[in-house]
């Protein structure tokens, strides 16, 4: 098997949507659809043969789950720079739009 036919696999599964509903206790929306989706990113980027590897001995999925949770906790993931910190930045600007809006 290889790099894609495992990725297809486990999107076919919703395998790392799962993984990421039981580390955050939340269902699968909005930012965490964007998690999920940065962690098929990071598999697609990873090395072929560390990835089969990783597969073939059992490992793949404590593997996705360390890489969930380190986007996930970390201040310093792609997760945290592209959508937490500019979603908590962008709220103010959302509120502030609607308090001149009286529309009724």
């Amino acid at each position: 098997m290889n790099k894609r036919e495992i990725i297809d696999e486990l999107a076919r599964d919703r395998a790392v949507e799962r993984m990421a509903g039981g580390i955050t206790r939340r269902p699968i929306a909005g930012e965490l659809c964007d998690l999920c989706q940065i962690v098929y990113l990071y598999l697609l980027e990873y090395d072929e043969d560390k990835l089969v590897d990783l597969y073939v001995n059992g490992q793949l999925g404590f593997f996705i789950v360390r890489v969930l949770l380190n986007q996930y906790r970390s201040a310093h993931s792609r997760f945290y720079y592209d959508f937490v910190k500019w979603g908590r930045m962008a709220a103010p600007v959302e509120l502030a739009a609607n308090k001149g809006n009286d529309n009724g």
